[in-house]
Parts: structure tokens; C-alpha cells; sequence
């Protein structure tokens, strides 16, 4: 997801900060605490550390004045509040057919905090010895929203593309592979943005078109909607890892499963965590192009190569016990200008797959 500035201090906006206030005010204000409020969620703060929140100034005819210190207030709300609140919508997803610009995904805007309007709600509770402030909220519309938008970036390189495959899987699991994919398919991730897979993912449930299969959930193999997303979270892993984009979160399965091959080279997603993360660390846009071609699935990336070379060394099995339990390892080694620039190890342990005993469904199979 994009890190946003939620919200910005205005050095020169003086006048909209400062209010004038009378003695008893000022002795009420210091004694003040604050609760922020978002529908249901309230923020309390107290009155000693809302006291960063201004500053009262002393006229010289005995007056007094309160000036609020955006700085403060902003890093409270980016700290404690954007980060719940803030919904920066979906970015609409687009993929080049030739000359023509395709809409996959129709997006959809989103709402932030508005640092500027709450500041000034604060400023009007400090003076009417008011204790709750509003959160107020201003529309964000993301980066891609149209096709125009999508028009004006170029991606005019295969960076590399991950590939794994699912060859013998069920036909539900088959299923779930390439509703999930197409989840994937003309996603834009900007420069400096963290790709989040289980953002882009959404919800997992029948009303989203996945059926049950198989999931490794607590200490049981289970049938739940959705398995074999951990299919395309692996290929998405690859892919990253292919391109020398930095991975930020990943986390192996519970024991290891045949599908991906040599053990240490897949990432496990389940709502909300764990999550697979990269960042695109490139100073241009990357575009994701997915699909499921025969029993692959493939994630290739799209971009404007910065001359950075990549070598993989791995899967090993560093380590392996009588009873199943592993651990592998894998590098990612980036290079640019025959220097290195990231050295990335991931090291995943996995338990004996006979600790996770598959259940059985309701009509008798053995799943």
C-alpha cells in the first residue's frame, strides 16, 4: 500500500492557527485533555500531552493568544490515527493490448484525514473549552485512476517473470488459482510504494468466487475457501525476487508442500497476516501482468530496467531431522554497476507435515 503524507504542516498558515482566548481560558486549557472521534473510535489524549498541541503567547496588553503547533498535532495524527482511518481507495488496473489501454479492474476513491480541517476543529475546542474533536476526512483519489492515468506511464521492459506450477492439483484448488491470479493482473506499483498482497487480494469467500480446499490452518490441514492462493503468493515471491525488488514480509508454510518444489522458496498468506510485501525501490513504475497458462501460473513484471543484475542462490536444505522437520535457505544478491546493492537471505523452518493431520469432509473423503 502507498505510504500517504496523511497530513502536512502550513508554516505560513499563522492566522488560521491562533485564537485569541481570556485568563480563565488559559488556566482551563492547560488542564485540558482532548478525545479525537472517528464514528465509533475515540482517541483520548491528556491534558499533559495535548499541551504539545500549542502555545499560549502573552500580549503585551495582557491578552492572551493560543496558537496551535501543526507539527505536533500532525505527527499525533499520522501516528495514531491515519493508519486505522485512512482508506486510500483502489487504483483501477489497466494492461496495454497493442496500442489500446484495456480496463481490467475499475477502481475506487478513497478518504484520509484532513490534518488542516481537524487542526482547526482543535483550535475552536481549545477555546470553547470543548473536550471531543471530530476527525474530519477529505477524498483521495489514487494515483490510477483512469485510463488516461494509466497512459502516461511506460513500461516498456520485461523485468523477469516468476513461474510456478500446479500440476496435480484438485479441480477446486485449480479453481482458486486463477480467481486469485486474476487478482493480481494490471496492478501498478509506484516508485517507493510497498506492494501488499493481501490488499490487492480482498476477501476470500464463496461470495468472491472461491470454493473450499485445502488450508494449513492452526495444527490441522483443513478445507476452507480460498486454498491455493498460496500458489500466486508464491509465484508473486518469485517474481520479486527475479526482479531484485526488496521483500519486506515473507513467511514460509508450516511444513513443506509439494507444489512449490525444493522447500525455502514459498511465501504463506492467510487474512489478515501473514502477508507477502515488496517494495518497489526502482525511481519508476513496475506494472504486474498475471495469468494462468496450463498448469502455470505466471507473474510477469513490467518497467524500466536500471541496469540491476540479479543472482539467486538457492533453495538449499540447510538442515533436516529424522522426523521431517527442515529448515532451507535462499539469497537474493542485487547488483548494479558491479557493486552490490542488497544482499537479501530468507531462511524458513519448516515442521514434519505429520503434525498437520488432513481432516476428513463431510461425505467420508479423505482431503
Amino acid at each position: 500500500m502507498l505510504c500517504i503524507p496523511f497530513a502536512h504542516a502550513e508554516a505560513g498558515n499563522v492566522l488560521l492557527n491562533t485564537v485569541s482566548i481570556s485568563a480563565d481560558r488559559m488556566q482551563a486549557i492547560k488542564k485540558q485533555g482532548i478525545s479525537f472521534t472517528y464514528k465509533a473510535k475515540i482517541w483520548n489524549v491528556s491534558a499533559k500531552q495535548a499541551q504539545s498541541f500549542y502555545k499560549i503567547i502573552t500580549n503585551n496588553d495582557g491578552t492572551y493568544v493560543l496558537q496551535l503547533q501543526p507539527g505536533a498535532i500532525y505527527s499525533y495524527l499520522n501516528i495514531h490515527i491515519s493508519p486505522i482511518v485512512n482508506d486510500v481507495g483502489e487504483q483501477s488496473r489497466f494492461v496495454r493490448n497493442g496500442e489500446a489501454v484495456v480496463l481490467v479492474h475499475g477502481g475506487r476513491k478513497g478518504s484520509i484525514v484532513d490534518g488542516i480541517k481537524t487542526s482547526l476543529a482543535l483550535r475552536s475546542a481549545f477555546a470553547r473549552g470543548q473536550t471531543k474533536v471530530a476527525v474530519s476526512m477529505k477524498q483521495y483519489r489514487p494515483a490510477i485512476f483512469s485510463a488516461e492515468d494509466f497512459a502516461k506511464l511506460q513500461f516498456p521492459n520485461l523485468l523477469t517473470t516468476g513461474t510456478t506450477s500446479f500440476a496435480g492439483s484438485p479441480k477446486n484448488r485449480v479453481h482458486n488459482i486463477i480467481v486469485g491470479t486474476e487478482k493480481f493482473n494490471g496492478v501498478v506499483v509506484m516508485p517507493g510504494e510497498t506492494f501488499s498482497f493481501n490488499n490487492y487480494l480482498g476477501a476470500v469467500d464463496a461470495e468472491n468466487g472461491y470454493l473450499p480446499e485445502l488450508v494449513i490452518k492452526e495444527n490441522v490441514t483443513t478445507p476452507e475457501f480460498g486454498g491455493g492462493i498460496c500458489q500466486v503468493s508464491t509465484t508473486a515471491f518469485r517474481a520479486a525476487m527475479y526482479a531484485g525488488l526488496q521483500v519486506t514480509e515473507r513467511h514460509n508454510h508450516s511444513y513443506p508442500v509439494s507444489y512449490y518444489g525444493a522447500p525455502g522458496f514459498d511465501a504463506t498468506v492467510y487474512e489478515p497476516s501473514p502477508d507477502f510485501k515488496f517494495k518497489n525501490d526502482m525511481k519508476t513504475p513496475i506494472l504486474l501482468k498475471t495469468s494462468v497458462v496450463g498448469t502455470k501460473v505466471n507473474f510477469e513484471v513490467w518497467g524500466t530496467s536500471d541496469g540491476r543484475a540479479v543472482k539467486i542462490n538457492g533453495p538449499f536444505v540447510t538442515e533436516k531431522k529424522s522426523d521431517g522437520a527442515l529448515t532451507a535457505a535462499i539469497a537474493q544478491i542485487v547488483t548494479k554497476a558491479g557493486k552490490t546493492i542488497r544482499e537479501a537471505n530468507f531462511v524458513s523452518h519448516y515442521q514434519p507435515a505429520s503434525k498437520f493431520p488432513h481432516v476428513t469432509a463431510a461425505n467420508g473423503e479423505q482431503l
